[in-house]
This record gives structure tokens, C-alpha cells and sequence, in this order.
């Protein structure tokens, strides 16, 4: 049985973006908060993501500790 949660580090963030775009994903903070929702974009500096509540929520990258989502939303 396959695992289906796929977690991305801190270090390998911004290389993974975009094939991650319009995707639900769990931002987990530095802090320990984390924001589900789907990615709508993203810059060198921050990623945006759009949660069930229609908010946005703008996330520095240098705060993220690491990324989660499903395998199989893709």
C-alpha cells in the first residue's frame, strides 16, 4: 500500500510551485500554524492560497517549515 501524503521541506519548496498550482495544500509555518487551501500563486518571495472560507492568505517562504498534500489530487 502506497503512501498517499507527500510532505516537501523547507529547502525544496520553490522548485516544487508549480506543478503544485491550483492544487488544496497544507502550508505548515515555522510557528507550527498551518493554512489549507489552493495554491493560487506564488513569487520568489511568498505563495498565495485560497482557503474554503474564499480568504487569501499571502505565506512569506522564508516562514514555512514544510508543505503537505494528498498524492492523489493531482
Amino acid at each position: 500500500m502506497s503512501k498517499r501524503l507527500i510532505r516537501i521541506s523547507s529547502k525544496n519548496i520553490f522548485a516544487s510551485l508549480e506543478k503544485l498550482l491550483k492544487i488544496e495544500i497544507n502550508a505548515v509555518l515555522n510557528n507550527g500554524n498551518t493554512h489549507f487551501g489552493e495554491l493560487e500563486s506564488f513569487t520568489n518571495e511568498s505563495l498565495l492560497i485560497r482557503d474554503s472560507r474564499n480568504h487569501t492568505h499571502l505565506i512569506p517562504l522564508p516562514s514555512l517549515y514544510e508543505i503537505v498534500y494528498d498524492a492523489n489530487s493531482k
